[in-house]
């Protein structure tokens, strides 16, 4: 297994995560539409990857990111793009059937034209895309009744986005997110076609954020969990056999007590500076685990970690994100924060009233946790504190 840092692991550099595959399979063959529920960096775009190289349980998947997506027309054209480019879609003998035989939905289709083996995709004039994408998932069929998975990255990020484009009206965004559920729940489209929605902010809490909540209920939520210390270990023996190294138990023990977050991005930052500092057939020691902490937030490594504060000045504005900086550089400075001392910064800061739904996106969103002692909150990774503290407190 090499050592895959920042970018999503794939084939056999992916750590298995059976559980959270399992989970989804479950879902999936019980008819749900799915939200991955996770915080960034914990995974959640190599397991959609997994799905997407290895057919799991002979779905069809479609992986689709559309985090630079700003509008729901586009939106709409990018997911029926993704889908037609796929060889199960693509190269369908019913497929090309139904189209040439004029299927009732398929054939109010103006985008989509039987050529040759294939199907080709264009731009009509006046295009609504929606509809475009409606009529094809409620026409469709595939060889052996397969279903179709659409694995959407990013959605929140989407739903920002048209935010922004609509220079802060809500109502484009809900329109938004109303369709996509209208689309979710349209018999023809629901019987063939599975909805799997993830992204590196919480969709539960942006939906929130304006007052769209109740578009996204009938999504099923599933947690992907950090590895349990066994998993770690396993993560551990498997990149460092590619380098020829060795790593005892008790130096993995030292190891996964400096990381406690046990998620595969930060074992495996922690490994590459190990792997920088041990020679390739060595023994890695307990000394050398300690050199690699010291220097794993150095400069050079700031590409890994400065999205966790630039989402934060994307997530929240002024007031609040003042609020946040100052909650998580005390925090980081001090290790433990308790509740009262964050509520007397939200005075400070005048956010006392959106005080306990900004600390559940932080939580949320992989930041912190009370789990030790519900009053008092730490940071979930000493790396992440570390970092903190070295280049935004100081």
């Amino acid at each position: 297994m090499k050592n895959v840092v920042g970018s999503p692991a794939r084939g056999t550099n992916f750590f298995p995560r059976q559980r959270e595959v399992d989970r989804i399979v479950e879902r999936l063959q019980s008819a749900n539409n799915l939200q991955i529920a996770a915080p960034r960096r914990v995974g959640k775009t190599s397991i959609l990857y997994h799905l997407l190289d290895n057919d799991i349980a002979d779905f069809v998947y479609v992986y689709v990111d559309t985090e630079s997506v700003d509008n729901g027309q586009d939106f709409f054209k990018k997911l029926l793009k993704e889908i037609l480019k796929v060889k199960a879609v693509a190269q369908s003998n019913l497929l090309r059937n139904l189209m040439t035989a004029g299927n009732r939905f398929l054939s109010r289709i103006k985008s989509i034209k039987v050529a040759g083996q294939g199907l080709d995709f264009s731009e009509p004039e006046n295009p609504d895309y929606y509809e475009e994408l409606l009529h094809f998932l409620s026409g469709f069929e595939l060889e052996d009744g397969r279903k179709l998975v659409l694995l959407i990255d990013e959605f929140p990020q989407t739903i920002l986005n048209i935010v922004d484009a609509s220079d802060g009206d809500l109502q484009p965004a809900r329109r938004f997110l109303q369709a996509n559920r209208e689309l979710r729940h349209q018999w023809e489209v629901n019987e063939k076609v599975r909805f799997i929605y993830t992204g590196s902010i919480g969709l539960n809490h942006t939906v929130a954020s304006i007052n769209a909540s109740a578009f996204v209920n009938d999504l099923s939520a599933v947690e992907v969990d950090a590895l349990r210390p066994a998993e770690a270990a396993t993560l551990i023996h498997e990149v460092l056999k590619e380098r020829g190294m060795t790593m005892t138990q008790p130096v993995i023990d030292h190891l996964l007590g400096k990381i406690e977050w046990l998620i595969p991005f930060h074992i495996q930052l922690a490994l590459q500076e190990i792997s920088d500092r041990a020679d390739r057939g060595a023994a890695v020691s307990q000394q050398q685990v300690d050199e690699a902490f010291d220097h794993i937030v150095d400069l050079r490594n700031d590409n890994h970690f400065q999205h966790y504060h630039h989402r934060l000045k994307t997530q929240f504005k002024k007031e609040r994100y003042d609020f946040v900086c100052a909650v998580l550089s005390e925090m980081a400075t001090n290790v433990l924060l308790h509740r009262n001392r964050m509520f007397d910064l939200s005075l400070k800061h005048g956010v006392d009233g959106d005080f306990r739904q900004i600390i559940d996106v932080l939580v949320y969103d992989g930041y912190i946790n009370n789990s030790g002692n519900t009053a008092e909150y730490r940071f979930n990774s000493p790396i992440v504190r570390h970092w903190w503290e070295r280049h935004i407190c100081h």
